[in-house]
C-alpha cells in the first residue's frame, strides 16, 4: 500500500475527519513543493533501514525522493532506530516522521559503537558515507543527523542524544531552477504554505513551543544551527528536542516529558 494512503488511513482511525482532511491537505503541500531534488540527494543512494538485531535497526545516508515508500512498509510496529544523516529531500523526510509517529519508535542519535550479544559491532558511529564535501573536519567520523533527519529524530517517543553528535536545524530551501518559469508571487506562495505545513507537522510531532518550531523555518537554509547544552539556559525549549541526553557534550538528564529536571 502506497504510504501516504497507510497514513492517512492509520490518522482517520484516532482522530476526526476534518482533522484527517487538514493533516492531509497540509501534507501534500510538502509533499508536492518543497525541496524537490537537490545534487546531494541525485548523487546518493537514498536511506538504507537495516535491522541489526532484534528491535534495532539503523537508517542512515540522504533522504532521497522515492524513500518513504520504500522504508515505509518494512517499518514494524515497534522498534528502536540509530539515526545518521546528513537530511534531503523534505518530503520523503515528513512521510517518513508521521510513519514513526503512528509507531511505537525510539530514535537514537549516538556516537558509541553497539555490540551484539557476542560482542561483534553491529553498529559504528559515522559510518554514513553521505557526508557533504563540505563537511568541517571535527565532525567527519561523528554521528550527524540534520535537516530532514531532525524530523525522523522528533518523530520518536523517546528520544536520545547521546555523545558528540550532531543534531542540525534549519529551514526549508528551494534548490536553484526547480522553479524556472514561475511567478514571484508564485514563488512566494509556496514558501509561504510550505512555512505553514511545516510548522503544522511539527507540532503534530509533539513540537509544542512555538519559538523551537519556528527555528525549523528562520534559519537560513544554507547555514544550519547545531544543538549543544550551552543554549538550553538561553532558550530553554531546546532541552524537549530530546527526551533523554547521555553525555551530551557533558550534558546528561532524562525527562519523558521533555527538559532536564
Amino acid at each position: 500500500m502506497n504510504p501516504i494512503l497507510l497514513v492517512c488511513i492509520v490518522l482517520a482511525v484516532a482522530v476526526s475527519k476534518d482533522q484527517v482532511v487538514e493533516w492531509y491537505d497540509d501534507y501534500m503541500i510538502l509533499y508536492e513543493e518543497a525541496n524537490n531534488k537537490v545534487e546531494e540527494e541525485e548523487n546518493s543512494q537514498g536511506l538504507i533501514f537495516t535491522k541489526i538485531d532484534d528491535k534495532l535497526y539503523t537508517l542512515m545516508g540522504t533522504v532521497k525522493e522515492g524513500d518513504c515508500e520504500k522504508i515505509a512498509p518494512d517499518m514494524p510496529p515497534a522498534f528502536t532506530v540509530i539515526l545518521e544523516s546528513p537530511g534531503g529531500n523534505l518530503k520523503d523526510g515528513s512521510c517518513i516522521a508521521a510513519h514513526i509517529k503512528l509507531r511505537d519508535v525510539v530514535t537514537v542519535v549516538r556516537d558509541s559503537i553497539v555490540l551484539n550479544e557476542l560482542g561483534e559491532t553491529i553498529y559504528e558511529p559515522g559510518s554514513n558515507l553521505d557526508i557533504d564535501e563540505n563537511t568541517p573536519d571535527y565532525m567527519r567520523g561523528k554521528s550527524i543527523c540534520a535537516s530532514a533527519c531532525g524530523l525522523m529524530f522528533l518523530a520518536g517517543d523517546k528520544r536520545y542524544l547521546m555523545g558528540e553528535v550532531y543534531f542540525g536545524i534549519h529551514g526549508p530551501g528551494t534548490p536553484p531552477g526547480s522553479m524556472n518559469g514561475a511567478s514571484p508571487a508564485a514563488i512566494e506562495s509556496s514558501a509561504f504554505r510550505t512555512a505553514s505545513s511545516l510548522m503544522k507537522l511539527l507540532k503534530s510531532l509533539g513540537v509544542e513551543d512555538e519559538g523551537l518550531r519556528l527555528l525549523f523555518i528562520q534559519i537560513p537554509n544554507a547555514t544550519m544551527y547545531w544543538l549543544h547544552p550551552r543554549d538550553f539556559e538561553v532558550r530553554p525549549a531546546l532541552i524537549t528536542i530530546a527526551t533523554d541526553y547521555r553525555d551530551f557534550f557533558g550534558t546528561t538528564g532524562s525527562d519523558l516529558e521533555g527538559g532536564l529536571r
